[in-house]
């Protein structure tokens, strides 16, 4: 078996747990890394010892046996014991992404966690310890507490540990034979490296650390129960870590990257000027002095960084910078910037409890982040001058996000936030103890939200209706419950039900690192965590079934699908053996046969995760089917790939040859004046001067390039291939503008216009008016309105855009009933409202009884119900068209009772659609997409059956509509009239 070479610092680490989507993350503590303060500041648990030890004379009593792997009892061995909430390096997560710190992906992590494995903090520090007897027995006495943590060690053996032991439950432990972990570091020149390995076990955390020779080679021994995280580092490197190792005699290869150092030149004015540098990253934020408008900030990952600076009242706006190079320098040019005040209030106007404000830049990234008090006005800056967005949160409620352009002096925003209705509770074990970290799955959504370390949970969700909670650890069982939202007091408990053991085997010994998915008609499950050394999944806690069983492995390909019975109370034992796969290997070389680094790497179709080009252009993919042929596909910005490239799972390597695209340098001018932000082919550019140098593709003669910015009218470039492009000037577009009124006729600020082509959006100012770019290339489009639950929208075309009166208004009150294809109610289905006019989803979810109710936009929407059996019709969900308007509307789906069917026989055709429309129509577009406005029709695309039913049709003139969804008919759309309910079944085949 063959070890993936890893060159990153920290890979995603893979959680393997619950239905199918689920994130188990176990953990009683948290690393919190706070970006809004602008400088690095971690809050480090300190671990401390949880006292186990109840009075002398009372307590509780835990025993059990220590035996080897092949059963035998252990005597002698040392036993340790420490409650469930100790805080170890397992248990403890990342505050700003909420994964386990040992499986944050952010590189930024790995320098704490050397510091903490250097130091062996976060140590599992045992509360009591004793030895076993000649039988290998042990015994706890007089414990205090309800769960604990068991491990023990003896010489010539591993460790093994126990999770949730609790007293009176007899435990089992089982210590494997000493195992090793061997390979070399290198770097990335592919030259050797000496330097330090901390290694622990992602099961128990105890620190083991070895030394890397001058030729790189390491081996690390007396290694217990894995899967391992291993940790290296080497002077004058950047540390490097691989998440998932097994142990055994495959070496592993591990790539130290050098630090990258970022230049910040400051300028004001044409002149240097001291300030402060601001840097921000994915976990990443620092802060530092520029004296003489220079500073140098160091030992950085590769990557993209966000970089601005401050002075006073002076500031820059953020600039994406990418690290690419061992020193990257960057100007940034400061003037006079702005601030905004924000303010989260509800739809009353009232403040909001304890929001979070995120500031982020118009494209998304994040820039800082702020925890503000109930009613407090939180002041961001000084900025730059541009356009950023603001992202408001806070428990209750739902998220809101409004744009905001910043310019001098002080601009004042309200976010409005929107009440969420939310299912709250407590998930505990089966003896009563809460569950921490365990994801429950909302359904039928498909929501989850994670278990805190108290085990409680608070699940938002997107109306009142009927939902199943499932809540699924394969350790402590599973459990699921039906409520009715909103509910705040659920007791989800976890149970035994029935479970599998699954022994993982490849090549005839046990597989560890393994994970198991339980595939089931109404979800799938996956294991919460991968096999230790003796392979063993356990997958407990689910409904008595049939199931589908499939091991994987990262380095294995799948097993073969094995059904398995499960019974309520069983444990069934059973083994699944992973197949060995191939791998495509091969370099990236460009037109002058010189490797190329950092290039990803990939295969079509898709069989394996795509790997990154080392320093000597080299890759491998795996695992893959051995002997299958698969297309090479490199992508990196700046080269584009000359031929197609086929490679043999297994085969010889292959060589891929790429272009390095001719860099061009240019300016981009609006209206004569430099462009600060614009983006030329894929790349986002921000320049104080409007100036660019970039990778772009080119024939032996011509440069054609796209330049786009906000606020202006997209520009395509064609110019003689030369070094440098000239300037690019771009018309300013037309302007929309108007006011937004409320239903007195007062205006409303910091209402969010936009429309459904435009990429931006705008606020509306304190007098009401806005002002929006108008979308290129639309002759008529929708302006749109919104501030909390109120909205508007106005269709307007390309002659008359300006004085638009926007009036914010309730949405309509809609309700209805909702029932199944067999005739009973629909409970607890998901219903989902889509917008024709905007590019938005309402959801919500039906009662017990299947009613129903809501509030929408008046607009066209298309209403389709989540039911697993209309998959089995149609390509997709039948639709009902509706035009919803007034104050309230009902709507019914399915045969409610007192209305009528009609059956429909056809000769199903690859993208036709059915349509049934209310009312005589007597001619139609080929193809006839104006029906998706329709004020009331039933819309089925593609049958996959040779009879559609259309059901909930009250008594009325009807047409049937048979044509091509995308292309025109020949022949032209079939159009039949009909009446229900004295026509109850029609025929369409010609």
């Amino acid at each position: 078996m063959k070890k993936v070479v890893v060159a990153v610092t920290s890979t995603l680490l893979i959680v393997l747990v619950g239905v199918i989507g689920w994130r188990a993350l176990v953990g009683e503590s948290t690393v919190e890394v706070l970006p809004d303060t602008g400088a690095a500041e971690v809050k480090v648990p300190e671990f401390p010892t949880l006292d186990v030890r109840g009075g002398t004379t009372s307590g509780l009593a835990l025993t059990g046996v220590v035996r080897d792997s092949a059963g035998n009892a252990v005597p002698g061995a040392e036993v340790f014991l420490a409650a469930s909430g100790q805080q170890s390096l397992t248990s403890v997560r990342c505050g700003t992404c909420q994964e386990p710190l040992l499986g944050c992906r952010a590189r930024e992590s790995t320098p704490l966690l050397e510091s903490l494995l250097s130091q062996h903090k976060g140590e599992l520090t045992p509360g009591a310890s004793t030895r076993t007897d000649a039988e290998g027995k042990f015994r706890f006495e007089s414990l205090a507490g309800i769960s604990f943590t068991v491990w023990a060690r003896a010489k010539g053996l591993g460790e093994g540990v126990k999770e949730r032991a609790a007293p009176g439950d007899p435990v089992e432990l089982y210590l494997p034979a000493l195992r090793s972990i061997a390979g070399r570091l290198r770097t990335e020149e592919g030259k050797p490296v000496a330097g330090h390995l901390f290694v622990t076990s992602r099961r128990l955390a105890h620190v083991v650390e070895a030394q890397a020779d001058a030729e790189g080679r390491f081996q690390v021994t007396g290694l217990g129960e894995g899967p391992f995280f291993v940790l290296a580092s080497a002077p004058g490197l950047l540390p490097a870590s691989l998440e998932q190792v097994e142990a055994g005699p495959d070496p592993v290869a591990i790539t130290l990257l050098a630090p990258r150092a970022l230049e910040v030149r400051l300028v004001f004015q044409g002149k240097p000027i001291d300030g402060t540098v601001r840097l921000t990253g994915d976990h990443l934020s620092r802060e530092q002095v520029a004296k003489g408008g220079m500073t140098t900030l160091e030992r950085l990952y590769p990557g993209r960084v966000m970089a601005s600076a401050v002075a006073g009242e002076l500031s820059s706006p953020p600039v994406s910078v990418s690290l690419d190079s061992l020193l990257t320098r960057v100007t940034l040019n400061l003037d006079k910037g702005g601030t905004l005040a924000v303010s989260v209030v509800d739809e009353a106007d009232q403040p909001v409890t304890d929001p979070t404000v995120e500031l982020l830049t118009a494209t998304g990234e994040l820039i800082s982040k702020r925890k503000l008090g109930t009613g407090e006005l939180g002041v961001l800056g000084p900025l730059g001058a541009g356009d950023y967005l603001l992202r408001a949160t806070a428990d209750g409620y739902g998220t809101g996000t409004v744009p905001a352009a910043v310019k001098a002096g002080e601009t004042r925003v309200d976010v409005t936030l929107t009440r969420g209705i939310v299912i709250a509770g407590k998930v505990i074990d089966e003896y009563g103890r809460p569950a921490p970290g365990v994801s429950v799955l909302i359904t039928p959504t498909g929501d989850n939200v994670i278990a805190d370390p108290e085990g409680k949970f608070r699940a938002p969700v997107p109306s009142p209706g009927l939902y199943t909670l499932h809540a699924h650890h394969s350790d402590w069982g599973g459990g699921d419950l039906k409520v009715t939202a909103p509910k705040s007091d659920v007791v989800l408990q976890l149970e035994a039900k029935a479970g599998a053991a699954v022994t993982v085997m490849a090549d005839g010994r046990r597989v560890e690192g393994a994970s198991v998915i339980l595939f089931h008609s109404m979800g799938n499950f996956r294991s919460d965590r991968p096999s230790g050394a003796d392979g063993v999944v356990m997958m407990r806690g689910l409904p008595p079934d049939s199931y589908t069983l499939v091991a994987t492995h990262p380095e294995f390909l799948p097993s073969e699908r094995q059904p398995l019975k499960l019974e309520d109370g069983q444990l069934l034992k059973v083994t699944a053996e992973l197949k060995p796969g191939g791998a495509v290997k091969g370099q990236v070389v460009d037109n002058l046969g010189l490797p190329v680094a950092g290039a990803q790497v990939g295969v079509v179709p898709r069989g394996a995760e795509p790997d990154t080009t080392d320093a000597n252009g080299s890759f491998s993919i795996s695992p893959l089917r051995p002997k299958g042929q698969y297309a090479i596909r490199v992508t990196q910005k700046g080269i584009e790939q000359v031929d197609r490239v086929v490679a043999i799972a297994g085969g010889d390597p292959v060589k891929v040859t790429v272009r390095r695209m001719p860099v061009f340098k240019g300016r981009v001018l609006g209206d004569g004046q430099p462009l600060k932000h614009f983006r030329v082919d894929e790349h986002e550019v921000t320049s104080a001067d409007g100036r660019f140098e970039l990778p772009l593709p080119a024939t032996e003669d011509r440069v054609i390039v796209a330049i786009e910015s906000p606020g202006y009218e997209p520009f395509v470039g064609d110019r003689p291939r030369n070094p440098d492009l000239g300037d690019f000037d771009l018309r300013r577009a037309p302007q929309i503008s108007g006011v937004v009124k409320d239903g007195t006729g007062g205006v409303v600020a910091d209402a969010v216009v936009g429309c459904d082509t435009c990429e931006q959006s705008v606020l509306s100012g304190p007098d009401g008016r806005f002002q929006l770019s108008k979308p290129p290339y639309q002759r008529e489009f929708n302006v749109l309105g919104r501030k909390g639950r109120r909205t508007a929208q106005r269709t307007v075309t390309s002659d008359a855009t300006t004085g638009i009166e926007l009036v914010l208004r309730p949405g309509v009150q809609v309700s209805g009933l909702a029932f199944l294809p067999t005739g009973r109610p629909a409970a607890g289905v998901e219903i989902a409202a889509v917008s024709s006019d905007r590019a938005d989803t309402t959801t919500v979810v039906t009662n017990e009884d299947g009613t129903w109710a809501t509030e929408l936009p008046p607009g066209s929407y298309s209403f389709m119900l989540g039911l697993p059996e209309y998959a089995q019709l149609a390509v997709d969900p039948p639709a009902t068209i509706v035009e919803v308007r007034g104050d309230s509307q009902r709507i019914d789906f399915g045969p409610v009772p007192g209305t009528s069917q009609l059956g429909v026989h056809l000769a199903p055709a690859q993208g036709y659609a059915m349509w049934l429309v209310k009312g005589d129509v007597r001619a139609v577009g080929n193809p006839p997409l104006e029906l998706l406005h329709a004020a009331w029709a039933q819309l089925v695309y593609q049958p996959r059956q040779d009879r559609v039913t259309f059901s909930g049709l009250s008594p009325g003139h009807y047409t049937l509509v048979w044509a091509s969804f995308h292309a025109a008919t020949e022949g032209g759309p079939v159009l039949i009239p009909v009446d229900v309910p004295a026509q109850a079944d029609v025929s369409i085949v010609r």
